[in-house]
C-alpha cells in the first residue's frame, strides 16, 4: 500500500506533505499468524497506541494519512513570506519485509518514519521487528539469548563500533555512549543487526548506526 497526500497552508506559500509505504503479509501463511503480524505492523510502524487491535494495514495507512493532514494548521497570517519555509512539513512512513533466518524461522520487518517540523533537519528514526514465522510473534532478545547475555553480546557490540569507527574516520571521543543490546535488531542469515538512530549513542550528525555480529560470535549466549 503506497499512498500520498500534500496539505496546502493557508495565506502563505507552504505546505504539509505525507507519504507512507508499507509491505503486509496477504496469504502463505495461516489467518490467525497473518493477523498477528499484520497486527504488530499497524501497532508498532504505524498508528501505535491508537491501534486498537487493528490487523487492516491499508485503513491503518489511510487513518495516518488523514489523522496527520488534519493535524497541519499552516496558519500563517502574522508570518513573513520569508518565513513560509518554517511551515513546509514533511511527514513519511515506510515498512518492508527485510533480512530472514530461514533455519531459525525468523523474519525481520524494518519500518522507518522521517518528520520535518521546521528547524535545521528533520528527524529520522528506524525500527525492526523479528517475527517467528511458525506463530507470527515478535522475537525479543530474551527468546534468542540465555541468561545474562548482556555483558557478553555488549562486548562483541563494541568491537562492531570500533571497526566501523575505523571505517569511517571517527574518532570515539564523538560518542555519548556504548553500544548495548537495546531491543533494536534485524536477523539475517549472517547474524544479528543492532540499530542504534540519532541522539542514542552518537550526535545527530553521525546519522544512524547499524552494528552487526555474526551467529558465530554470537553462539555462546544464545539459548
Amino acid at each position: 500500500i503506497a499512498l500520498e497526500e500534500s496539505v496546502p497552508a493557508e495565506n502563505i506559500d507552504a505546505s504539509c506533505e505525507i507519504s507512507c509505504s508499507f509491505e503486509y503479509v496477504t496469504g502463505g501463511v495461516k489467518p490467525e499468524i497473518m493477523d498477528m503480524i499484520n497486527g504488530s505492523i499497524v501497532a508498532n510502524h504505524i498508528l501505535f497506541e491508537e491501534a486498537d487491535g487493528c490487523t487492516d494495514v491499508v485503513e491503518a495507512c489511510k487513518t495516518w494519512v488523514e489523522q496527520t493532514a488534519n493535524g497541519y494548521s499552516g496558519e500563517g497570517e502574522d508570518v513573513d513570506e520569508e518565513d513560509a519555509w518554517m511551515y513546509n512539513f514533511e511527514f513519511s512512513r515506510s515498512g518492508e519485509f527485510a533480512g530472514a533466518c530461514k533455519s531459525r524461522h525468523l523474519q525481520t520487518y524494518t519500518g522507518s518514519d522521517y518528520d520535518y517540523t521546521g528547524g535545521a533537519h528533520g528527524y529520522t528514526g528506524i525500527g525492526h521487528d523479528v517475527f517467528d514465522l511458525t506463530t507470527g510473534e515478535i522475537v525479543t532478545e530474551a527468546d534468542l539469548f540465555a541468561e545474562g547475555y548482556e555483558e557478553g553480546v555488549s562486548e562483541l557490540l563494541a568491537a562492531s563500533l570500533e571497526e566501523y569507527l575505523a571505517e569511517i574516520e571517527e574518532s570515539p571521543e564523538m560518542m555519548f555512549s556504548m553500544p548495548e543490546p537495546n531491543g533494536n535488531f534485524a536477523v539475517s542469515e549472517e547474524g544479528i543487526t543492532w540499530t542504534y538512530n540519532p541522539y542514542e549513542i552518537a550526535p545527530y550528525s553521525m546519522g544512524i548506526f547499524d552494528l552487526t555480529v555474526s551467529w558465530a560470535d554470537l553462539k555462546p549466549f544464545l539459548k
